[in-house]
C-alpha cells in the first residue's frame, strides 16, 4: 500500500509540473497576432500622434520580453533618437506595433531597420505612412521575396 502512495504522489507531482510548464509557455506566448483592422486603426493614431517616427508591423512581436533583441538591434542604428520613449523604441505588443524616434532630419533606413530586426529574430512585414489621413502600408522588401 505504501508503494500506491509513493507511486500516486509521484505521479501527481510529475502531471503538477507537466501542467506548470505548459501554462508558462503559453504564457511566453503572448498575445496572438492583431487582426489587421486592429493594427490599421492604431497605426493611424499612433502617426497622427506622434512625429518624426518610422512605424512598423513585426511579425511575432506577442511577448515584451522576447522583444528585448529587438531593442537592443534598432537601438544601435545611426538614425535612431535613443533619447525618447525607451533606447528610441516603443513596441506594442497587442497590436505588433514597432515604433522607432528618428533623430530630426533623418529618415528610417528601411534595408537597416529590416537587416536589425530579422537579427533579433523576428520579420518586419509593412511599415506604415499616411496620405492625407489615410493609411498607406508599404511591404518591406524581405516580405516581397517570400510572397
Amino acid at each position: 500500500m505504501n508503494f500506491i502512495n509513493k507511486s500516486v504522489k509521484s505521479w501527481l507531482a510529475v502531471m503538477i509540473v507537466a501542467t506548470l510548464g505548459a501554462a508558462a509557455v503559453s504564457a511566453a506566448d503572448g498575445d496572438p497576432d492583431a487582426k489587421q483592422e486592429v493594427r490599421d486603426a492604431a497605426a493611424i493614431k499612433l502617426l497622427k500622434e506622434r512625429k518624426d517616427v518610422a512605424l512598423m508591423y513585426v511579425k511575432g512581436l506577442v511577448c515584451p520580453s522576447c522583444a528585448i533583441g529587438i531593442r537592443v538591434k534598432v537601438g544601435k542604428l545611426p538614425f535612431v533618437d535613443s533619447t525618447r520613449y525607451k533606447r528610441g523604441l516603443d513596441m506594442d505588443t497587442k497590436t505588433q506595433l514597432l515604433t522607432v524616434a528618428l533623430l530630426p532630419g533623418f529618415q528610417a533606413d528601411a534595408a537597416n531597420l529590416d537587416k536589425a530586426v530579422n537579427d533579433a529574430g523576428y520579420d518586419l512585414v509593412e511599415w506604415y505612412s499616411l496620405d492625407a489621413g489615410k493609411l498607406k502600408t508599404h511591404p518591406f522588401t524581405s516580405m516581397k521575396k517570400l510572397k
